[in-house]
């Protein structure tokens, strides 16, 4: 193995503080086990009775170890913690920072960090009897030799396995497959290391104890360079532990361990997708590039990961289907966010396309909105009116959320089937929960059609609606009036007033004999004229004779037309009584 030489400072790329053999920041600026971020901690059981340790003779190619327990009492490879980290460097290279410490000091030390991709289960501080490492081809073991004074000497293993298509004569052992690999000695160039000596503090244990000379160990090791994280090739650990060899033999008996704590190691991005829905829900349906598997759907509050993400870029986007998009949803905005050199994530309408930089993450929430397309229906208190009359409008929304707000304006027009000109109503009320109260009262000034119209202004859940200007009309008429005077027979005639100047309709004056006091009978004389306008229309007859003594009465009828109403002159206003010569 080569010595990996102490540097006067820290390896390139990383503020860590790995070959100063303490915990706390020596120069401002830099970081060390006091305040390097995401530090992950193991402590061992107490020694004696209750500790643990491997048994039968366990060496590091045994995947199938005995944990055993007794009265072990406290030596040289008697560990009592252990602290990992990792960190981005400047360069975008992945920094990996180990420590142990043990409870006595007796000369030399040899440790060997088990750091797997995924957990062994049911392996914890508390498990005694048969376990079964689980390990997966590229799994890392660092070893770090401390000969009792100077600079540790620090190595690479990775777990070669038959399926990984490795051959016999791999193993840094003489076992076969699988095993620990060829061993790599690491240089001072990818790695440094020391052991505390002076004495020290722990900041991280509670009370910060003082650790005795040789009690204490760190390394930091440059894994993009050591070639353990590839440029381009994602690779992630999520478990490590501890473990003393009796010897600096690599095939020494493994002695005591600390069992294993869940760890992020990483060179790999990760890319979250937050779902978010307003005014209802749907599930929508996404398709992606480079990204596996490469579609997915998502409902409101749903969240999409892909970890681990190589280098390289990507792109995700929302696809609305016909029947979303009929039931009025629509992307009302995508938001992202990017941290970590090199990654970046630029949305362009329902896709993003991402760059995906070492350990990168990108967190994207896609917001859609659903507007109803409410209509609205009216109507009105009555389709005919006299001028003068009062008459409010009504309407009814259809189809809009049961919160809907806003407000409904309705307007009335001169004219038939028409909603131009000038508004004559012009009344605002304001929608609560969808319903909408009536208008103010119209008051028609003159005879005529007038056309009513409600129009809905929607809010940010509605979209706008306007009702159908024809479905509403309000025939108004005027009332007109009529008067006779005193005339003796065979003529008559009839004044009518009140009426629209352009009046039309016909007024017909009829004389009723002595025997209908109540002009209910068939008249002894009818006549008929046209009527145009306001005016006094008079009979015309030249050849009737009263043969009946008695009293005779006209009664006179205007027919009205569409804008005026009838008219009737009281029966027996005008009589006159015939006598007998």
């Amino acid at each position: 193995m080569l010595v990996a030489t102490t540097a006067s400072a820290n390896l390139a790329g990383t503020t860590f503080e790995g070959n100063d053999g303490n915990m706390v920041v020596n120069t401002a600026g830099n970081t060390d086990w006091a305040n390097v971020a995401g530090v992950s901690t193991g402590v061992d059981k107490p020694s004696g009775s209750t500790d643990n340790s491997f048994g039968q003779g366990t060496k590091e190619d045994n995947a199938a170890v005995t944990v055993v327990t007794g009265s072990i009492p406290p030596n040289k490879n008697d560990l009592s913690r252990f602290y990992v980290a990792s960190s981005l460097g400047a360069n975008n290279h992945n920094y990996l920072y180990l420590a142990w410490e043990r409870l006595v000091n007796i000369g030399n030390a040899n440790l060997d960090f088990e750091i797997n991709q995924k957990t062994t289960t049911g392996f914890t501080s508390s498990t005694t009897g048969p376990v079964t490492l689980n390990r997966t081809a590229g799994d890392l073991l660092v070893t770090y030799d401390f000969g009792g004074s100077g600079t540790p000497t620090l190595g690479l293993n990775f777990w070669l396995t038959a399926a990984a298509g490795n051959t016999a004569g791999q193993c840094f052992s003489a076992n076969a497959l699988p095993c620990w690999g060829k061993h790599i000695n690491l240089s001072g160039a990818v790695s440094e290391g020391a052991v505390n000596t002076v004495s020290i503090v722990d900041p991280l244990q509670a009370g910060s104890p003082t650790l005795g000379v040789g009690l204490f160990g760190e390394a930091s090791i440059d894994l993009t360079a050591a070639n353990v994280f590839p440029a381009g090739i994602c690779e992630a650990f999520g478990s490590a532990f501890v473990k003393s060899r009796s010897s600096s033999s690599f095939t020494a008996e493994i002695k005591d361990f600390i069992a294993p704590i869940p760890v992020n190691i990483s060179n790999c991005g990760r890319i979250v997708i937050h779902k978010v829905t307003e005014n209802g829900d749907s599930s929508f349906g996404y398709t992606t590039t480079g990204l596996t598997p490469a579609t997915f759907s998502l409902s409101n509050g749903g969240t999409r990961t892909y970890d681990p993400v190589p280098v390289g870029s990507y792109s995700v986007t929302e696809n609305l289907t016909a029947a979303q998009v009929s039931d009025g949803w629509t992307l009302k905005n995508l938001q992202c966010t990017a941290t970590g050199s090199g990654t970046s994530a630029t949305p362009s309408g329902a896709t993003v396309n991402i760059t995906m930089g070492a350990v990168g993450l990108v967190e994207c929430t896609y917001t859609n909105n659903r507007t109803f397309h409410p209509t609205i229906a009216t109507l009105l208190s009555a389709s005919t009116a006299k001028v003068g009359d009062s008459i409010t409008d009504s309407s009814t929304l259809s189809g809009a959320s049961s919160t809907a707000g806003g407000t409904v304006t309705y307007s009335a027009y001169a004219g038939q089937n028409t909603c131009t000109g000038t508004d004559l109503l012009n009344s605002t009320k304001t929608v609560t929960n969808a319903v909408v109260p009536n208008s103010d009262a119209f008051v028609a000034a003159a005879a005529g059609y007038y056309s009513f119209q409600a129009v809905y202004s929607g809010d940010s859940a509605n979209a706008g609606a306007t009702s159908v200007c024809s479905t509403e009309q309000l025939l108004v008429q005027a009332q007109p009036s009529a008067s006779t005077a005193q005339h003796l027979i065979p003529n008559d005639s009839f004044t009518l007033s009140g009426a629209t100047s352009t009046a039309g309709g016909t007024i017909t004056m009829s004389l009723y004999g002595p025997a209908d006091a109540t002009c209910s009978g068939a008249p002894a004389l009818t006549q008929t004229v046209n009527v145009s306008g306001n005016g006094t229309y008079s009979t015309t007859n030249t050849s009737f004779v009263a043969s009946t003594e008695g009293t005779w009465r006209w009664q006179s009828s205007y027919s009205g037309d569409t804008f005026n109403l009838a008219a009737t002159s009281s029966c027996g206003t005008e009589r006159f009584t015939i006598a007998n010569s």
